[in-house]
């Protein structure tokens, strides 16, 4: 069952049935977009922001995986992260993270446990 720190993201359904999902939440009081994905079975979201160049993930395609679909990958320079950690893997930025976000999953439905999250309406 969900608590009060927790918002729902998503339903395990659409998880598994969509390469990734982007929700736009408030962040530590900040608007953000965040990328929501299935790896391994396992559900992951981070803040969709690259920080090489400050842009979405999927800004220049509809797409956050390799071709490999090993690793997250940033389509405006090519960075590649691991999907389980956020770890940047390319040389420029070697070891930096992405931001994640905890998630909680109930009942089928895949909740943000995060404290400092709030929901855009």
């Amino acid at each position: 069952m969900a608590n009060v720190n927790t918002k729902p993201a998503c339903t395990r359904r659409e998880l598994d049935e969509a390469r990734f999902l982007i929700r736009h939440v408030f962040f530590k009081k900040q608007p953000v977009s965040v990328i929501i994905f299935a790896f391994d079975g396992i559900a992951y979201a981070y803040v969709n922001h690259c920080m090489h160049m400050h842009r979405p993930l999927n800004c220049e395609q509809d797409n956050v995986f390799d071709e490999s679909g090993n690793y997250l990958r940033c389509s405006m320079h090519g960075f590649i992260f691991d999907p389980k950690t956020g770890e940047c893997q390319s040389p420029v930025c070697f070891g930096q993270r992405l931001q994640s976000l905890r998630l909680h999953e109930c009942d089928g439905t895949v909740y943000f446990a995060e404290k400092h999250l709030t929901l855009i309406d």
